[in-house]
């Protein structure tokens, strides 16, 4: 990496840091791009300049607590070569070790119930899930896989955690035994045949 392109992933990661703790003092809903280019000590027209869109904002601010929050954890994306029966460990792992990096996930947690869109990282991620439910828990009815894998999703991700520590005050470990826990009997169900039934697959049913 040349100096030319330092100074671009410094001023970037500058933006993405200033982000993450503008969210943590002011809210998701209480910041301006202003507000950001102020704390990180560049311009307005900077933050425009890397980031076009608040979408574009949003979702480079996912990647950025991924590479902050989960890759001194993982060393790699957890996703990359999973099966489905780890993602219970993999949460566990994560709420545990989560803590040294909450300020970061639970501004990404904030931005992203705030923006109404998840950033596309999350949809990606979610997406390979669904396939992994697909392709090791069924074959399942058409749309049981998305609906299975929300239920797992309520627990193995960064909302999960946020609910869980923030809303029921529970510890890092016991959020992590908690989401241990209901995402292995949620797999389990599916492996037992016992899964959500798509309403348009009911319907279906009553037609026949």
């Amino acid at each position: 990496m040349n100096l030319r392109e330092k100074q671009h992933e410094d001023t970037r990661k500058a933006i993405l840091d200033a982000l993450g703790g503008q969210i943590a003092e002011s809210g998701a809903m209480g910041f301006s791009i202003r507000d950001v280019a102020d704390r990180a000590g560049v311009t307005h027209r900077t933050v425009y300049n890397y980031f076009p869109t608040r979408e574009a904002l949003n979702d480079a601010f996912a990647l950025h607590v991924e590479e902050e929050s989960l890759a001194p954890i993982f060393g790699v994306r957890p996703d990359e070569g999973m099966r489905l029966a780890q993602l219970p460990s993999v949460a566990g792992t994560y709420f545990r070790k989560i803590a040294d990096k909450a300020v970061y996930v639970r501004a990404y947690v904030m931005l992203m119930i705030a923006s109404r869109s998840p950033a596309q990282l999350t949809r990606e991620r979610t997406k390979k899930f669904e396939q992994l439910m697909e392709d090791e828990a069924g074959p399942l009815p058409e749309g049981a896989a998305r609906l299975a894998t929300a239920a797992v999703r309520q627990f193995v991700s960064s909302v999960g955690w946020h609910v869980l520590t923030e809303h029921h005050g529970l510890s890092n470990e016991d959020a992590a035994r908690t989401a241990e826990w209901a995402a292995k009997v949620l797999l389990e169900a599916v492996a037992n045949g016992d899964f959500p039934i798509p309403e348009t697959t009911n319907e279906s049913r009553h037609d026949d």
